[in-house]
């Protein structure tokens, strides 16, 4: 029964993340006419910490987040599929991007001084701009280049690292080094450009993993697991 219902609960997941993209489209094309909708943009931002902080993980990330399924799903189809540089995922370059959105949405949100419809369009106008930054580093770099730095993807693993320190309790895929082979194919499967070869338990080097489990379908040789 229970293998029944992780099968169901998989195939649902799998819908979701395949189809969610649709709702980004949908708000973009529908919040230019009433940017009062713009405000529902707040549940993604949301969502991703609450998830970090009941699983640990970019959960979310990996399989719930609309932009995330349209860079799986569409973006994909036009990116260079680069490596993502790797300033992308500084510390200082995170948290500079951060703060310089948090500065132009405290802003907007004081201007707008109560007027929901104003308010939403605050949320609208981010949302369209950080997707078309999504959509030029990805057809020039990477389709989730956006990810590597993405605000809401990085608080994530910050809160999964916290988490970590105090419970053990956090979804991690962990690499078997006896059984490695050395073959490059779990990163070559990664959808965010990361080295799961590394992902040595107790390193921390998976806080940008989303859990999409690719690398472990692909490893020829069973060395990977999520714990």
């Amino acid at each position: 029964m229970k293998e029944v219902l992780f099968m169901k609960q998989t195939e649902i997941v799998g819908f979701i993340g395949k189809w969610s993209w649709i709702f980004i489209i949908s708000f973009l094309a529908i919040g230019w006419k009433y940017p009062i909708i713009g405000s529902i943009a707040l549940i993604c931002m949301i969502a991703p910490t609450i998830t970090a902080a009941w699983k640990g993980g970019r959960i979310w990330c990996g399989s719930f987040c609309p932009r995330g399924s349209l860079n799986d799903n569409l973006l994909i189809k036009i990116s260079r599929s680069a490596t993502i540089p790797k300033f992308f995922r500084t510390v200082w370059f995170r948290i500079g991007f951060a703060l310089f959105l948090i500065y132009n949405f405290v802003t907007g949100i004081i201007n707008a001084q109560g007027n929901l419809i104003k308010i939403g369009f605050v949320f609208y106008k981010i949302i369209l701009i950080t997707t078309m930054i999504t959509v030029f580093l990805g057809i020039i770099f990477h389709e989730r280049t956006w990810c590597s730095f993405c605000p809401m993807g990085s608080l994530s693993a910050l809160i999964t690292k916290v988490k970590r320190s105090w419970s053990k309790q956090s979804k991690q895929i962990n690499v078997n080094e006896e059984k490695c082979i050395n073959c490059n194919i779990c990163a070559k499967s990664c959808p965010m450009d990361l080295n799961p070869y590394d992902f040595v338990d107790g390193s921390n080097k998976d806080l940008d993993c989303i859990h999409c489990e690719e690398c472990v379908y692909n490893c020829p040789v069973n060395a990977l697991k999520r714990d």
